[in-house]
């Protein structure tokens, strides 16, 4: 299994923002890592597209990440075969890395969507045991 794979000790924090900053709202929490992942290789399921893009679109679900953060996981995910770049023009401005997902990065995303799943149920499992304790 690779570095990007989720190990059993990291399934109940898949959930978790990952960030101790208080905030009011939990979608201006940086995501952990491994959830950051994720939501990465999804979009780049959905097609090829540059890291301007990627952020945009982490930010129109309330995934909020610090761009260096973002561009530093996106090079890691390149060097373990997840995904790949290239170089393309752009109609107005210098050219942008466009990156892609590779099939390695499908397995892995499918890796992680049935972690986020098993951690989800837990969650829900523990929700619902408070519930009853509640009355």
């Amino acid at each position: 299994m690779s570095q990007t794979a989720v190990q059993p000790h990291q399934l109940h924090s898949m959930i978790d923002a990952g960030d101790d900053r208080s905030s009011s709202q939990p979608s201006s929490r940086q995501p952990s890592r491994e959830l950051l992942t994720a939501w990465l290789l999804l979009l780049l399921h959905r097609g090829a597209t540059h890291g301007y893009e990627l952020r945009r679109q982490l930010e129109s679900y309330g995934v909020c990440t610090e761009a260096g953060s973002m561009y530093r996981l996106l090079r890691k995910l390149e060097s373990e075969g997840c995904a790949a770049s290239s170089w393309a023009k752009s109609a107005a401005g210098p050219r942008r890395r466009l990156y892609q997902l590779t099939a390695k990065g499908r397995r892995d995303l499918d890796g992680l969507v049935m972690a986020i799943a098993v951690a989800r149920d837990v969650h829900a499992a523990f929700l619902e045991a408070h519930q009853a304790a509640a009355g």
